[in-house]
């Protein structure tokens, strides 16, 4: 290639790039045969054997050193041989695609994930997921129900039953799909079940308080037994009147009586009045009794073990669907919906006794004017035994955020789906304490200031010395109107394991207004956004590798819009920022950092201040490192993470229009970039970050398999036993 292709243009410019391209392509033309040539097409993006400008380092590499080239590797045998070419032989009369076993049995859905904490999400590359053949089932499973008596009276009765909702393996061995016992066994065994999503419920006979409540759950084989753990109340309400009203049997009446109710307590509702499988609403005709008493649980949960089906609906009403000012609540498997004007929440939490809350399997949804769930007040004291806590809900439709905190509040928010609300996802703010962990938090928008994925907002009036402050670990923010995650005056962050993608402003934004704020960043990927990866501002701070606030680095840099004149990482301080030990976009193909290439197109200042080197190879030659995976079970399109150290974000992430769909970039056929195999089933991946890989479930969990991850120019990672009851 002549060196005036590029004179007088900066490398990032996509013209320059395409005349890269054009010389490889001509030189692998001229030196390699037709076959093999096709056979190095396997290393394109999305395997359609067109050469592409994001293809060009594969071609190169497999040009000039094609015994190190992974794509040549087609078996995984860690060498290149002859026997490759047997491997490569199917694929030079097609275009190559990941093999997708057929399933022999019933197909697995996400739509009854059990206890599992993976987050829901329709997301174009779920549709792709794989399908694995259905295996006979390897041996009976065993259930142990552990009853915490609550009732004040010994001995207890209960009877028990179970119904196998969704099979995760073909049952040829006339192993149970339904049980039903009466026992005051506690625990209580039941012993050859069909592995599979199973529906618990319990009945309390003695005492007759009318106790029945389901739960639904993953039942492995081979894991020993499989826990699943009931509550007998002290005392039970049961809505008896989809009506909303004074009187008897009435929602109203329950939150009203519960003050003075034993505790713990119950309210539940009647199975014929709000039959299971099918929506039942209760619209508000006026605003809802505040739970003010604790110790209270409102269990929706129908006998199919679904969450959503029993409604509350605020009808547009300037009142929330439901508050809470009481301590230690409960509340699962509601709808909660529809409220109106005067800033309304759909969930409020508020006051400085309102502690402990969990809501949890829910459903919140429409705010005309408020959030989906608000937290204030001072609710809360720190972010653990007395933290509210949101998790496994999915949280839309809201006109301002999906979660606000604010006031010296103190939240938990834990593997909820936070879509398309119409002013940011999840927010800390004046004064607040949130520790966000685990979330999708996707499509949501608003105006230039507030349409963040997560953000963090400065003081409280009342609280001007204490920063509102963000714990985030394991959370996915993409495809939000602005920022992947945002800082604001005087605010903290401590983002671990994150992946901040395909935001339409920058991954991370760190503004100074008045006071300043300060991040601490490790294992955070900033791809794909559509102006900076991440910006620090003015006096704010930040840490991203190898500074005072102890950061390790392990971030990623890559395909931020360098084209547009951004920056992967925008230095505006004028001061040191240190980031070193992360991988970044211009690193290059070998074990060492070209430093020089990071300086002039990754770092704003060119390394004048921002202090990057040493930096890490994201082709190491070293095989990556497995440390934890959760959930540790779930079915087939349930999100899960996997941690460790070691894989390869840069050659994860394409240079074009499908630069956010990391999906088609990271293949196990040929390795692409990142490789996750269950068994032996190749897993969609969603993110990816240097520490952290985020999966599509392409099968259900029947009994434990070894999950491994290769990475592209590394090796394969030791294996972990995955589709476990362990807890992470």
């Amino acid at each position: 290639m002549n060196a005036f292709v590029c004179e007088g243009r900066s490398r990032r410019t996509a013209g320059c790039r395409h005349g890269y391209v054009v010389a490889a392509v001509a030189a692998i033309a001229l030196v390699l045969p037709p076959a093999l040539v096709r056979a190095q097409l396997l290393g394109d993006a999305n395997c359609d054997g067109i050469l592409e400008p994001s293809d060009a380092d594969a071609i190169l590499e497999a040009l000039y050193t094609p015994s190190n080239c992974s794509e040549t590797d087609v078996n995984r045998d860690g060498r290149v041989s002859a026997a490759d070419l047997v491997a490569i032989v199917p694929w030079l009369t097609g275009p190559a695609a990941t093999p997708t076993p057929t399933s022999t049995g019933p197909s697995p859905t996400a739509t009854a994930s059990g206890t599992s904490t993976a987050t829901p999400s329709p997301s174009a590359s779920a549709t792709a997921t794989p399908t694995a053949t259905f295996d006979l089932c390897p041996s009976p499973a065993t259930v142990r129900i552990a009853v915490d008596n609550q009732t004040g009276t010994t001995p207890i009765a209960f009877s028990l039953s179970g119904t196998l909702l969704q099979a995760t393996c073909r049952n040829t061995s006339a192993l149970d799909e339904t049980y039903s016992l009466t026992t005051s066994d506690n625990p209580a065994s039941v012993s050859t079940l069909a592995p599979g999503v199973w529906v618990h419920s319990i009945r309390m006979n003695s005492p007759a308080t009318g106790q029945l409540q389901y739960q639904s759950g993953l039942v492995l084989a081979n894991v020993g037994p499989n826990d699943v753990r009931f509550t007998a109340f002290a005392s039970v309400k049961n809505v008896l009147n989809p009506n909303d009203g004074l009187g008897s049997g009435t929602l109203r009446d329950a939150l009203l009586a519960a003050p003075s109710a034993p505790k713990p307590h119950l309210i539940q509702f009647d199975e014929v009045l709000f039959p299971s499988g099918s929506p039942t609403a209760i619209t508000l005709n006026s605003a809802p009794p505040p739970l003010t008493a604790s110790n209270v649980t409102i269990d929706g949960t129908d006998g199919s073990g679904a969450a959503g089906n029993r409604i509350i609906d605020a009808g547009g009403r300037q009142s929330s669907a439901l508050g809470i000012s009481g301590a230690m609540n409960h509340i699962v498997g509601l709808r909660l919906r529809n409220t109106g004007a005067n800033n309304r929440d759909v969930v409020s939490i508020t006051g400085s006794s309102a502690t402990a809350n969990v809501i949890e399997r829910c459903i919140i949804e429409e705010s005309a004017t408020g959030d989906g769930v608000g937290i204030d007040a001072g609710a809360g004291s720190d972010l653990l035994a007395s933290a509210n806590i949101v998790r496994d809900c999915e949280i839309s439709g809201a006109s301002d955020k999906g979660v606000k905190v604010t006031t010296n509040s103190y939240a938990r928010v834990e593997g909820n789906w936070v879509h398309d609300n119409a002013n940011g996802g999840i927010q800390s703010t004046l004064s607040a304490h949130v520790w966000s962990r685990d979330n999708l938090v996707e499509r949501n928008a608003g105006n230039a200031d507030a349409r963040n994925g997560l953000s963090v907002n400065g003081t409280a009036p009342d609280t001007p010395q204490i920063a509102s402050e963000l714990l985030s670990s394991g959370d996915i923010s993409r495809f939000n109107g602005g920022n992947g995650v945002s800082l604001r005056g005087l605010s903290t962050a401590t983002l671990n394991d994150d992946y901040l993608a395909a935001n339409q402003h920058d991954g991370l934004r760190i503004a100074t207004e008045i006071t300043p704020a300060t991040a601490v960043v490790q294992g955070t990927t900033f791809a794909c956004n559509a102006v900076n990866g991440a910006v620090v501002e003015l006096l704010s701070q930040a840490d991203f590798g190898g500074g005072a606030l102890r950061s390790p680095g392990s971030n990623a840099f890559t395909e931020n819009n360098l084209t547009g004149g951004f920056d992967n990482l925008f230095n505006q301080t004028a001061a040191a920022l240190f980031a070193v030990n992360n991988q970044w976009e211009h690193c290059g193909r070998n074990t060492t950092c070209d430093d020089a290439s990071i300086a002039a197109y990754d770092v704003s200042d060119h390394g004048r201040f921002t202090l990057f080197a040493p930096s890490q190879a994201h082709r190491s030659h070293l095989a990556p490192a497995v440390t934890g995976v959760r959930p540790s079970k779930g079915v087939a399109g349930d999100l899960v993470r996997i941690f460790g150290s070691g894989f390869n974000v840069i050659d994860g992430h394409a240079a074009d229009a499908t630069c956010p769909n990391v999906a088609a970039r990271n293949r196990c056929v040929p390795l692409r970039g990142n490789c996750v195999r269950i068994g032996d089933v190749a897993a969609p991946i969603e993110a990816v970050t240097p520490t952290m890989i985020a999966v599509r479930l392409p099968l259900s969990c029947v009994q434990p398999m070894a999950l491994t991850v290769a990475t592209q120019e590394g090796g394969i990672s030791a294996p972990v036993m995955f589709c476990t009851n362990a807890v992470q």
